[in-house]
């Protein structure tokens, strides 16, 4: 019999299951283990890279994505060892990990599961390593703040256990589902997960039946992980504010009674109400509606400035605007503005405080400028467009930043600074980042060579971080081991963002916290690059309403013999207008086929006319790459005029 099974669940993280495995394979202990991947159906997984370096992993690949603890569940079922390791894909081990743990666990029959103390992408402590159950009043103190108030307080803090020391062993309620080890008898026992918890929630659930059993739960603090990504990364979403307290309130059902449970619901739905509430303002903000209120809070501005200065500057003496001014010209400012709004940038997910800035100034430019060439009755006062969007432009500001503070999200996005790097390894394996950079499309501004071969070079490292104003240290996993890197990650990851090379797979990952989305480097398309997706999402609208403008535009087509392509595109132009297809590029078919990037379903095949003397399959590779990487307006609006001809 085996000693361990490890169980991972995998859902589109392939780069960081990657490394999880090879942290796992690294391990030196003595006790054998097998791994187990469990993939619920991932859009590209990465079985057949990982299995052909890992060969004696046991795969199973889901019919479709079945939550978190059904998965673990059919892990379990067919897993060999005397204990069983629950882990996240996105975890790093030490060495020493699997041995530490197993020993303690042998020596300890009165434990139940065993949790272990976690680290994030920059080297912080993550609280939720241990925790308390979340009976209805250690609820209350989180939901309330005073668990953030008070952090050490034994009474207030019990959440996290913030008054129990992250560097010694602690009897805790609760385990983090990254890292759980337990029994395997001991898990059969209480039946694994319940599957009526399809994510969030199923840990604690599972800790408090390991606690029903009369063992202990155990955070172990001898060893540790990097846990890369938690599950804060979709806290601002509606369906998180769902699917989490929607496991809360069955894990109340479920596991307390009269008034504990009331109250506990009681809690959690005034949970749900604030968090949907935040979650809703935050999507409302960054949705099709935020361009409609935009519009209202513009309008209004303008409107009040109007009136402020009828009575104190143009009308003192009585009168007032006309009402050409208040809807008509008033309404066309408004107008430009949310357009130029909406073409710098203001209404997609990339949006930077500098995007709203810079399309106010511009657009109040234009205007300014077209205001000079309307006829003297329809010049009414330059002055009101330039208070308008003097307070215009702060107010789109604020009530962005508002919506920010109170929902705990960021709304604007960071702006992306170019790379100055260490990178932290081998020579031979200096020419491999450099490669990975540019097929990222990566120019770093500054790239330090510093060579791994040294001993106790942590203060080397942080001196150069400090002097080169270093962003991001790139450590190369091949030159030094998993403990190493870890050690690095919590001396110098509150200093620059720490990513690892792994040069067998050709990537870069990382990630700066466990509330951040994990970046990783490798060989980009242009058709991924948002400025792009953007600018083709302009003409493909703006092209498909001139289409729609009938007369016009078949006397174009017929004049240009491409009366087939027309019809073509007047059938698609509904799809088209909501982005349900495209008019340039490839099939999805293709697209999945060679591994790249997913758009929508094109009225237009950049294959369709392929030679057919040539091999089709090695000729659409070799075309369809090459467009996806460098994709451009030109190049589409070039293929849209050939392809448009039947």
């Amino acid at each position: 019999m085996l000693d361990l099974s490890i169980v991972i669940v995998n859902y589109n993280v392939k780069e960081f299951l990657t490394q999880c495995i090879d942290s796992i394979y690294k391990s030196k202990t003595s006790f054998s283990y097998e791994v187990i991947v469990v993939d619920n159906k991932s859009s590209d997984s990465g079985e057949k890279a990982i299995c052909e370096q890992f060969h004696s992993i046991h795969w199973i690949n889901n019919p479709k994505n079945m939550g978190f603890g059904k998965a673990n569940n059919i892990g379990f079922e067919i897993a060999k060892g005397k204990y069983t390791l629950i882990l996240n894909p996105d975890t790093l081990l030490q060495s020493d990990t699997i041995e530490k743990c197993l020993n303690f666990l042998k020596g300890h029959s009165e434990v139940g599961g065993l949790g272990i103390k976690g680290i994030d992408g920059s080297g912080r402590f993550l609280p939720e390593s241990k925790r308390s159950l979340p009976t209805p009043l250690v609820a209350f103190w989180k939901i309330t703040g005073l668990s953030i108030i008070f952090p050490k307080s034994p009474v207030f803090a019990r959440y996290h256990l913030g008054h129990l020391n992250k560097d010694e062993n602690h009897e805790v309620d609760v385990l983090a589902g990254c890292f759980i080890m337990v029994s395997s008898k001991l898990l059969h026992e209480i039946q694994g997960f319940d599957t009526r918890y399809f994510m969030y929630g199923e840990d604690i659930d599972l800790s408090y039946e390991l606690q029903k059993t009369g063992r202990k739960n155990i955070y172990f603090s001898e060893s540790r992980i990097i846990h890369y990504k938690g599950e804060s990364t979709k806290r601002g979403s509606l369906n998180y504010v769902r699917m989490f307290y929607k496991a809360m309130v069955l894990f109340a059902q479920k596991q307390f009674s009269g008034s504990a449970a009331w109250t506990y619901k009681l809690l959690i739905y005034i949970g749900i109400y604030i968090r949907a509430s935040l979650a809703i303002m935050v999507r409302i903000a960054k949705s099709a509606f935020a361009p409609a209120f935009d519009s209202i809070l513009l309008f209004t501005i303008l409107n009040q400035s109007k009136v402020y200065w009828e009575l104190n500057h143009r009308f003192i003496d009585g009168g007032s605007y006309p009402d050409l001014y208040t809807y008509q010209i008033q309404g066309s400012y408004v107008f430009i503005w949310i357009f130029g709004l909406w073409i710098g940038g203001a209404y997609y997910k990339t949006i930077q405080p500098k995007h709203l800035i810079g399309s106010m100034f511009f657009t109040t430019l234009l205007i300014g400028f077209a205001y000079g060439l309307l006829p003297e009755e329809l010049r009414f006062s330059r002055a009101l467009l330039v208070i308008g969007a003097l307070i215009g432009t702060p107010a789109l500001l604020l009530y962005r930043t508002i919506i920010s503070l109170l929902s705990g999200q960021r709304y604007f996005e960071k702006e992306q600074q170019q790379p100055r790097i260490i990178f932290y390894g081998k020579d031979s394996n200096f020419e491999l980042l450099r490669t990975i950079l540019k097929e990222s499309n990566i120019s770093p501004a500054f790239i330090w060579r510093q060579n791994s071969n040294k001993e106790n070079d942590t203060e080397t490292l942080r001196t150069l971080i400090k002097l080169h104003k270093i962003n991001e240290l790139i450590i190369d996993i091949d030159s030094i081991s998993y403990d190493r890197f870890i050690e690095l990650t919590e001396k110098l990851g509150s200093l620059t963002s720490i990513k690892s090379l792994l040069p067998h797979q050709g990537f870069i990952i990382g990630s700066d916290s466990s509330l951040s989305q994990g970046t990783t480097y490798k060989k980009q398309y242009s058709i991924s690059d948002r400025n792009y997706l953007r600018q083709r999402r302009i003409y493909e609208i703006a092209l498909t309403f001139c289409i729609l403008a009938v007369p016009i535009s078949l006397l174009t087509a017929i004049i240009f013999g491409r009366i087939q392509g027309w019809k073509v595109w007047i059938q698609n132009a509904g799809n088209i207008l909501i982005g349900k297809r495209s008019l340039i590029g490839y099939t999805s078919a293709m697209g999945k086929k060679f591994s790249l990037p997913e758009i929508p379903e094109p009225i237009f095949d950049i294959c369709r006319d392929l030679p057919e003397e040539l091999d089709f399959l090695q000729n659409a590779k070799a075309f369809i790459e090459d467009y996806a990487k460098e994709a451009q307006i030109q190049t589409d609006l070039l293929l849209l005029w050939q392809l448009s001809k039947y």
